[in-house]
């Protein structure tokens, strides 16, 4: 299921905090705060907004990304929905 596969990504530390920031990345976009994809600029384009809405702690990024799985359809399934039918037609 790498079609609805999320990367979990380091993306560098917070120059104030110290702190590791992580995104949430699939296919040029990232998760952002308000639960939502948003396109990935390069690095030379990323601003302060962009980055307080697109970068997380781990713990943060990795909750985020399990929601996340679920966001996109492939071939008008979800993973959930995926695992379900594979699970259904595997089992007997």
């Amino acid at each position: 299921m790498e079609h609805v596969e999320r990367r979990v990504s380091w993306r560098g530390m917070d120059p104030e905090s110290g702190e590791d920031l992580w995104a949430v990345a699939h296919i040029g976009a990232c998760w952002a705060a308000d639960c939502a994809w948003e396109y990935k600029p390069p690095s030379s384009l990323r601003n302060d907004n962009w980055l307080a809405r697109c970068l997380f702690s781990r713990k943060e990024a990795l909750r985020r990304a399990a929601v996340a799985v679920n966001q996109i359809t492939l071939n008008g399934r979800t993973f959930a929905r995926w695992n379900k039918h594979y699970t259904a037609r595997f089992a007997g």
